[in-house]
C-alpha cells in the first residue's frame, strides 16, 4: 500500500482536490484537513506537506521534520529527497518506515474524513501512525530473522546458495527416470576471453563404469556462455552415441535456475539453453542437476587441459 501510494504521488495520478479539477469533475477542491479554510485548494503539496495539520503532524513525529522550511519545492522531489536522506542515516530503514507511515496515515485520515465524516483530530492520526509502524517493525523483524537463517544455513553448507542447493532436485527436461539405468555425465567449462574458452566431460556408464572423456577449446562471449555450450555438446553426444537415458551434473547453479524458470539468460545464451530443451525430445529421460564444485574435479581438469591445450 505504502508503494502504490509514492508511485502515485511520483506519478501524480492520487485524486486530491486539483486534480478532480483538471478533470472537470465538480467536487469539492478545498483542503479536507485544515477545515476547508479559503485559498486551501487541496494539490499534493498543500496535503502533505504545506497544510498546517501535516506541519504540525510532521513536526510531532520523531522525525521531526519542519515542512515549512521547503514549502516552494515540488513534493515529489521532497519526497524522494527525505528518502534518500533518510537513508544514509543511522538505523536509515527504521526512519524511511517512520516516513512513509507518515505520508500514509495523512492520506488515510483525510479519506476518512472525506468518506466517513469524521472530524480531525491528534488520536485519530496517532493511533493509526503507531498500528502501522508497529506492523512494519514486525515485518522488517520478520524478515531480518528469515535473513539471518538463511546466511546461518548457507555458512553451514559452505556455499552461498545454502539450503535451496541443499534441498534442491534435479531438473527433468524430459521423461521420468523411474528405475530405468542412467549413462551420467558431468560437465564444466573454461572462460578467460572471447577466443580463449573451453569445455570438458565424462561420461559414466549405467554401472559406473568410465565410458569417455572429452575436451575441446570453444569460443564463448561469457563464463556462463561457456558452460552453456558444455551442456549442449553433452547433449549432442549423447543423441549421437543413441544414450536414450542421460543424468548430467554440472557446478553451474545459474543454469539450473534457468531450466527450473527462475533465471533469465542474456539473448545469445539463452538461445542455447533453448536449443538443449528442444534436443531433449529426443530422449526417453534427460535430467539436468547441480554439483558442488569440489564434486566435479575430473570434467573441471578436463576443461582446463583443454584451455592450456
Amino acid at each position: 500500500m505504502w508503494k502504490i501510494l509514492i508511485w502515485r504521488i511520483i506519478t501524480d495520478t492520487l485524486p486530491v482536490g486539483v486534480n478532480f479539477e483538471r478533470r472537470n469533475i465538480q467536487l469539492e477542491i478545498r483542503c479536507k484537513l485544515c477545515g476547508y479554510e479559503e485559498h486551501s485548494t487541496e494539490t499534493m503539496e498543500h496535503l502533505f506537506r504545506d497544510c498546517e495539520i501535516s506541519k504540525w503532524l510532521w513536526a510531532c513525529t520523531e522525525l521531526g521534520i519542519r515542512a515549512s522550511q521547503t514549502h516552494r519545492m515540488d513534493i515529489r522531489k521532497w519526497v524522494m529527497q527525505w528518502i534518500n536522506y533518510l537513508e544514509k542515516l543511522e538505523e536509515g530503514t527504521s526512519r524511511i518506515i517512520r516516513f512513509m507511515a507518515t505520508l500514509w496515515c495523512i492520506w488515510c485520515v483525510r479519506n476518512r474524513i472525506v468518506f466517513k465524516r469524521e472530524s480531525f483530530h491528534p488520536f485519530l492520526f496517532l493511533n493509526l501512525w503507531i498500528q502501522e509502524v508497529r506492523k512494519a517493525d514486525e515485518a522488517m523483524l520478520v524478515c531480518n530473522k528469515d535473513k539471518v537463517k538463511k546466511t546461518q544455513e548457507a555458512e553451514e553448507m559452505g556455499d552461498e546458495t545454502g539450503k535451496w542447493i541443499r534441498e534442491s532436485k534435479p531438473f527433468f527436461a524430459i521423461g521420468a527416470h523411474y528405475n530405468c539405468e542412467c549413462t551420467r555425465v558431468m560437465v564444466d567449462a573454461g572462460w578467460k576471453s572471447k577466443e580463449k574458452a573451453s569445455v570438458g566431460w565424462v561420461a559414466y556408464t549405467e554401472t559406473g563404469q568410465l565410458m569417455v572423456e572429452k575436451y575441446k577449446a570453444i569460443k564463448a562471449e561469457s563464463a556462463l556462455q561457456a558452460e552453456a555450450l558444455g551442456l549442449h555438446e553433452v547433449v549432442l553426444w549423447a543423441k549421437e552415441e543413441g544414450r536414450w537415458h542421460v543424468e548430467v551434473s554440472t557446478d553451474c547453479l545459474p543454469l539450473i535456475a534457468f531450466f527450473a524458470g527462475s533465471e533469465k539468460a542474456r539473448h545469445m545464451t539463452k538461445e542455447i539453453l533453448e536449443d538443449i530443451l528442444a534436443l531433449s525430445g529426443y530422449f526417453h529421460c534427460l535430467s539436468f542437476s547441480y554439483i558442488p564444485r569440489s564434486s566435479n574435479k575430473v570434467a573441471h581438469s578436463l576443461a582446463k587441459k583443454a584451455m592450456t591445450s
